[in-house]
């Protein structure tokens, strides 16, 4: 072996128990009773911590303020703080994605520390007709579908081909997916305009207030609610592979709960941690602006009880990165203050802190949520679980340290909306594919060992 983690409890999917795990080039090789004697090149004594899957963030949105490689450098290394060892990233454009994507690998295999995919945004008649072709040769299987730029992707993007966007198009895209592959996800940001911006146009008349809460209520919990419905129902119909993203409204959860049918088969659902931890109340104010909203505590606790109970099934940052030079480019009021914000890293502390600690969630459903059920919504069949055979991906976790979180936690932007937070439950020792690169906070790996993660059909 070239690496023993000895003496840790280990999270599997369905227990927790001591075990020792062997890694033998970049793979798990072997899972031993504890002192079972096995040798090894490097021993980890990880007595007293607890072993987790690597984390997979399923949700980024690196080079959308910045360039892209200085995103890859800083938020890939405050990521691997966290415990994640894998990303999958958003990325939109108006070009053909055949002229873009090598391009995007190349700057995230020269400057991310860990590994790495991409999911594209279908915003042409071109990137729909072309997706296939992206999936066999890119090997990208998952594609973001953006309710909110209905009836306006020509006027932000300045393309001649552009998608409605609208239900119509959901569908069919749905349905295109499912007759090429199971594999095929529409990544499905629900949100009814034609509600919202009735809202929001309602509220603007008023006068504005610059808070966080007077911006919830621009796009209002059921505008998320009634899209939701839609979007399920129309996979259903289909027998389709949808992954919602970012759910935010408790009225959401609730209507989750009331049909169950509807998720049977095909369907992922995910939340985000400022969803869960903030509130439209929160000290942050409208440094927290962002799509859809941060709405009541109310909410949060209903997401809280979908993890719990299986609703929500995954976790993703949004992870937005920008300083606040950027973020205050349109002016600091509630309408010109930029939406999203730097977030990496924090999946797996809140998921311990709030959820294990204060709520009693298990571990077991900790590991499933930040990763076990990331890998096989997204398509990762070696990442995302400790058995043999899968890459050595680990989050070494101290269940009991607890960080306040600051920018210099991370040190990849001037600002955080978690500022003075304590969370209690970070990993000691971040390992991708059997090498150690953060131990203590610390990274300790250079950037450019990521690997491009290519997805097959």
């Amino acid at each position: 072996m070239d690496l023993l983690i000895k003496g840790a409890k280990v999270v599997f999917a369905d227990r927790v128990t001591l075990a020792d795990i062997g890694v033998k080039e970049g793979k798990i090789a072997g899972i031993f009773a504890p002192n079972s004697g096995v040798q090894a090149a490097q021993i980890l004594n990880a007595t007293g911590l607890t072993v987790f899957p690597g984390v997979i963030d399923p949700h980024m949105h690196l080079g959308i303020y910045n360039d892209m490689s200085t995103d890859f450098t800083a938020d890939t290394k405050a990521a691997a703080i966290g415990g994640i060892t894998s990303i999958v990233n958003y990325y939109r454009g108006k070009e053909s994605y055949k002229e873009s994507v090598p391009n995007l690998i190349e700057v995230g295999e020269k400057h991310s520390l860990i590994d790495f995919g991409f999911s594209l945004g279908l915003l042409t008649k071109q990137h729909v007709t072309e997706a296939a072709e992206y999936a066999r040769d890119f090997g990208v299987t998952s594609y973001k579908f953006y309710r909110n730029y209905q009836d306006d992707v020509k006027r932000i993007f300045g393309v001649e081909d552009p998608l409605t966007l609208d239900s119509a198009d959901m569908m069919f895209i749905l349905r295109d997916f499912a007759k090429k592959s199971s594999r095929l996800s529409l990544c499905v940001h629900c949100e009814d305009m034609d509600l919202q911006r009735k809202v929001a146009a309602e509220v603007k008349s008023e006068n504005a207030q610059d808070s966080l809460a007077y911006f919830a209520r621009t796009s209002p919990d059921y505008a998320e609610t009634v899209s939701v419905m839609q979007a399920l129902y129309l996979n259903r119909l289909v027998d389709g592979n949808m992954y919602i993203v970012h759910m935010s409204a408790g009225s959401s959860v609730d209507f989750l709960a009331t049909a169950p049918e509807l998720k049977e088969k095909g369907v992922t659902v995910e939340t985000c941690p400022h969803y869960l931890v903030l509130t439209e109340n929160s000290p942050a104010n409208l440094l927290a602006k962002v799509n859809p909203p941060i709405h009541t505590a109310q909410d949060s606790g209903k997401l809280w009880e979908g993890i719990r109970t299986g609703l929500i099934t995954t976790l993703g940052s949004d992870n937005c990165p920008s300083n606040l030079d950027k973020k205050y480019s349109k002016g600091k009021d509630v309408w010109g203050t930029m939406p999203g914000f730097p977030g990496a890293g924090l999946i797996l502390p809140v998921l311990i802190s709030e959820g294990y600690h204060k709520r009693g969630i298990p571990l077991e459903t900790v590991a499933k949520v930040s990763s076990q059920n990331t890998a096989q919504a997204l398509n990762l069949p070696q990442k995302g679980g400790i058995r043999v055979g899968a890459d050595a991906d680990f989050a070494i976790v101290d269940l009991e340290w607890e960080r306040e979180v600051t920018p210099e936690v991370f040190g990849s932007c001037d600002y955080t909306v978690y500022q003075g937070m304590k969370f209690k439950g970070w990993p000691r020792y971040t390992i991708s594919r059997g090498a150690v690169i953060a131990q203590d906070g610390k990274i300790t790996a250079e950037s450019g060992r990521g690997r491009y993660l290519k997805r097959s059909l």
